[in-house]
């Protein structure tokens, strides 16, 4: 028997790179991450994969250039 998923999870897409998505008329560029509910996840268009926000890079923990 197959787990059913909440359709109202938030989860974490980011744009993968050299990409763009559109979500609810706003464009997102590459590696841009974006929080949606599991059920709008159709909605999303663009090349887009889930995450886990946990182990992305902290832009703030990044040296200064």
């Amino acid at each position: 028997m197959a787990t059913q998923k909440n359709p109202d999870e938030i989860i974490h897409l980011q744009v993968k790179p050299g990409g763009q998505a559109r979500y609810q008329g706003k464009a997102f560029g590459d590696r841009a991450t974006i929080q949606v509910r599991r059920g709008d996840r159709a909605l999303v268009e663009g090349p887009v994969e889930e995450v886990d926000p946990s182990a992305l890079p902290d832009v703030g923990d990044r040296p200064a250039a």
